[in-house]
């Protein structure tokens, strides 16, 4: 059962959880998670942004969410890359979903006025499964005081969710190098996931820093995941029982027997 208040999704009583990082348009890992995932009633996916830009299907992936966006048990975040304003001008760079768009359909404006604007405010930014595991794109923020900040979050915090990165070196909070959001200690982190009652942190944002798999920083406490080809190394995802969230929220690090490296598990399922 979901439960949807503003731009918070609340998950209880699941079965398994499928969690999606990043994407930029890798059409092929987006289907092959697809085909791995049962769509049952109470088997959810949740998909953490940045569908598109810097590889060549991110038209295609959004149609396909577009599609799936009002079942149940399909949750869909916003990243960095589905920031737009009202006249479809992005508000990071790069973006090559214009070319995508004007390639096969010839007019952006028109597109993204009927199409992608819709598609784009229809998208949460944050989750939560079972009161334990905050889901975001980017990370947070110290302008997180409760729930309400993220139910009904004002344009500052919702920069801070969508762009932001966890610093790892240093406490406290300073400038996002990218320009938006801020870098955030693991004091930070602390202090928002007490404010929150939660325990832990799931993102995507840096595939870089999850070339290999789940990354793990902040006492463990924020887990970076990544589901891209785009940048190379091995494109994951996390598929957790839901009997296993508050386990997992206790001890991060069990996410590691939950990760599946997508191209083992085509091999898996091609045998």
């Amino acid at each position: 059962m979901v439960k949807y208040t503003g731009k918070l999704a609340e998950i209880e009583d699941l079965e398994s959880l499928i969690v999606v990082g990043d994407l930029h348009g890798d059409l092929e890992s987006f289907n092959k998670i697809l085909n791995i995932w049962k769509d049952d009633k109470n088997n959810y996916i949740i998909f953490l942004g940045d569908y598109a830009d810097r590889g060549s299907n991110g038209l295609e992936i959004i149609e396909k969410l577009n599609k799936l966006k009002n079942k149940e048990n399909v949750i869909l975040l916003k990243g960095n890359h589905e920031d737009y304003d009202e006249n479809g001008n992005p508000l990071f760079s790069p973006c090559d979903l214009i070319r995508g768009v004007e390639s096969k359909y010839s007019y952006w404006n028109s597109y993204f006025s009927n199409h992608l604007n819709p598609f784009f405010n229809s998208l949460y930014l944050a989750a939560i499964a079972q009161k334990d595991i905050l889901f975001v794109h980017g990370g947070i923020s110290s302008k997180i005081k409760s729930w309400k900040d993220l139910k009904y979050p004002s344009r500052e915090i919702e920069e801070d969710i969508i762009w932001s990165d966890p610093d790892q070196f240093e406490n406290g909070e300073h400038p996002n190098t990218r320009g938006t959001g801020v870098e955030f200690g693991v004091d930070v982190t602390e202090k928002v996931l007490n404010e929150l009652n939660a325990k832990l942190v799931i993102r995507s944002h840096q595939p870089n820093l999850a070339f290999n798999g789940p990354n793990f920083t902040h006492n463990n406490k924020v887990v970076t995941i990544s589901s891209t080809s785009v940048y190379g190394g091995k494109p994951h995802y996390i598929e957790i029982p839901g009997s296993k969230i508050s386990e997992i929220a206790k001890h991060p690090d069990k996410i590691k027997e939950y990760t599946k490296i997508l191209w083992l598990e085509f091999i898996r399922q091609k045998h």
